[in-house]
């Protein structure tokens, strides 16, 4: 045969896995831009309340090495760790005496150290969302 009257197939399969690929990707972040979006919106209890009569109140709760620190307008309440982890009974007890004080207040910044393990900032997150402070902002030292 000829040069002219030769065929050549083109291989489509390496075209395809790479667009098949992309496309996972682009619906991946999607989504996370979609959830992060979400998270950033302001919690529409503190909405409602007019600023003059309301006093704003930030709650954290601080994992350490020793102790979780409750802190309650910059009263800080230390709760001391049980040998097998955080003590979820105290912490839950404190947790309930906060939504008393605060009914309307949903949202705790939950801060740990570098050696905090991911089991206690767990079982920490739980407990917040458990005791109906379901708006957690985490952030790390």
């Amino acid at each position: 045969m000829s040069a002219s009257g030769s065929r050549y197939e083109l291989n489509l399969t390496p075209y395809i896995d790479l667009m098949s690929t992309l496309i996972v990707f682009l619906l991946m972040t999607a989504v996370w831009n979609q959830i992060s979006v979400l998270s950033a919106e302001t919690s529409p209890s503190t909405e409602n309340l007019n600023p003059s009569t309301q006093k704003p109140v930030h709650l954290s709760v601080t994992i350490t090495k020793k102790y979780l620190e409750l802190n309650e307008n910059n009263f800080i309440k230390k709760i001391a760790h049980l040998p097998n982890g955080i003590d979820r009974a105290t912490l839950a007890q404190n947790l309930i005496q906060w939504k008393k004080k605060y009914p309307q207040k949903t949202d705790v910044t939950l801060n740990s150290e570098n050696s905090t393990t991911y089991k206690m900032m767990i079982h920490t997150f739980d407990e917040l969302v458990g005791q109906k402070f379901p708006d957690v902002g985490v952030s790390t030292r």
